[in-house]
């Protein structure tokens, strides 16, 4: 199996573990809220069972879902910063308008 980097930092693997990107794309996969709801299980009726989804840690799972808030928060506050861009430059285009009649 090839190995390839991870897109995040991950505490667990430290890029040594063979298997990191087989468990990236096996959570990629089943997509954020699948693998959310399932850590949730997890964490709440078997917290000491190793794997959460199939073969995956829970200490990797916990690292990705991190990975992805992170990137969900960065997105949002990247649409925040256009929407006060969009929204100043509106706002000197109103007041320019005004004060040219």
């Amino acid at each position: 199996m090839k190995s390839h980097p991870l897109p995040f930092e991950n505490r667990w693997t430290n890029g040594e573990h063979a298997w990191h990107w087989h468990w990236h794309c096996e959570l990629e996969r089943l997509g954020v809220s699948t693998v959310r709801i399932m850590f949730a299980e997890h964490e709440t009726h078997r917290p000491a069972q190793h794997s959460v989804v199939y073969d995956v840690p829970s200490e990797f799972v916990r690292d990705w879902l991190a990975f992805h808030d992170r990137q969900k928060a960065r997105r949002q506050r990247l649409r925040q910063l256009i929407f006060a861009a969009w929204a100043i430059a509106t706002l000197v285009m109103a007041a320019a308008a005004f004060l040219r009649t």
